[in-house]
């Protein structure tokens, strides 16, 4: 069998420097420099996490005849949806559709849960962790799905709580600036955008 411990390594780390990353995205004024800076970071950090643990075979709880497994189906989804919530956040800048924007914020907030999801399906399934060994079935699916489900439903709090209420752009709706070419830049309004609740 190949040696997989280089790529579990920079899986690890990638996932671990996503989850801090997106941390601090989430704690930076929406549309600010801080906000994009930290927000590149967690997306990079996360195409890394996705894309070395496709070639990591699961070593417990395989799904049908391939190597996926739970965590890989997890950290997919949230990769998934950060590529999404790029789409979308492009969008909005190109016509100022302010539900666009709120796609964008929704498609962060559960691609951030899911790298969690992901990590908690991990941790109870591994051996080398030493949780698995110590439950019978019955208790290891109802602490799987009591902690997944723990994640999930914090997230969905948080996203119906402060993302689905209101204007996802705050007071202001100016256009979009643009370039030499007429075209939209990308650059953030004037003044961060601040979740209202």
């Amino acid at each position: 069998m190949a040696d997989f411990t280089l790529l579990i390594w920079i899986h690890v780390i990638g996932a671990i420097a996503a989850m801090l990353f997106g941390a601090l995205t989430f704690m930076m004024p929406k549309g600010g420099a801080r906000h994009r800076r930290w927000a590149r970071l967690y997306v990079a950090a996360m195409l890394v996490t996705t894309g070395v643990v496709i070639f990591v075979p699961a070593t417990v709880m395989p799904i049908g005849i391939w190597h996926f497994g739970f965590f890989h189906l997890f950290i997919l989804i949230g990769g998934i949806s950060a590529l999404v919530g790029i789409y979308a956040l492009r969008q909005w800048f190109r016509i100022r559709d302010p539900e666009w924007l709120r796609n964008h914020q929704i498609r962060f907030a559960f691609s951030y849960a899911g790298l969690w999801m992901a990590g908690v399906a991990q941790l109870v399934t591994n051996p080398d962790f030493g949780i698995i060994d110590k439950l019978s079935p019955e208790a290891f699916w109802i602490v799987f799905a009591a902690a997944n489900l723990a994640v999930f439903g914090i997230a969905a709090f948080f996203v119906g709580r402060y993302l689905m209420r209101g204007d996802p752009a705050g007071a202001t709706r100016s256009s979009p600036r643009r370039g030499r070419r007429g075209r939209p830049t990308g650059r953030p309004l004037r003044r961060p955008i601040a979740l209202r609740p």
